[in-house]
């Protein structure tokens, strides 16, 4: 059976609008990867409204989470929105699962998923203070509150 998914991406200056509209699933292989080609060097956001998300699977669970991991570590922010009832499930679900780490502590994998967005850009402020200069050099540059 295959599903109908459609990803929509409307960029407003250096924010991608990304808007996944039906059920995201294993047959919907190539419409992620969209996104992740609309991340030039001019993104600072990346908003995902997830209000039309009516499914997801387990395994586009773990692509969303590699996505939202891999714009922190380039330094931009990944907003996550509007989650509906089944693919918030799964994020319980899979919070729930978690096994402690190595000091008896929990941590819900998909934290990066749901953070507001306050959060999710102090966070990567926090991850990387420096910029590169126009000169090509690294410099220290001040978080914002």
């Amino acid at each position: 059976m295959h599903s109908t998914f459609e990803i929509h991406i409307r960029r407003y200056g250096a924010t991608p609008h990304v808007t996944p509209v039906g059920e995201l699933d294993v047959d919907c292989d190539q419409a992620p990867n969209d996104v992740r080609m609309a991340l030039d060097h001019g993104v600072a956001v990346v908003a995902c409204d997830m209000r039309r998300l009516t499914f997801l699977d387990n395994a586009d669970l773990h692509y969303l989470l590699g996505l939202a991991r891999d714009t922190n570590s380039r330094g931009i922010t990944f907003f996550a929105y509007n989650w509906q009832a089944q693919p918030e499930q799964l994020l319980d679900r899979t919070d729930d699962l978690a096994l402690p780490d190595g000091q008896g502590r929990r941590t819900a994998p998909t934290r990066i998923l749901r953070r507001p967005l306050r959060q999710a850009a102090a966070s990567v402020r926090a991850a990387d203070t420096t910029r590169a200069g126009t000169d090509g050099r690294r410099r220290q540059v001040a978080a914002l509150p």
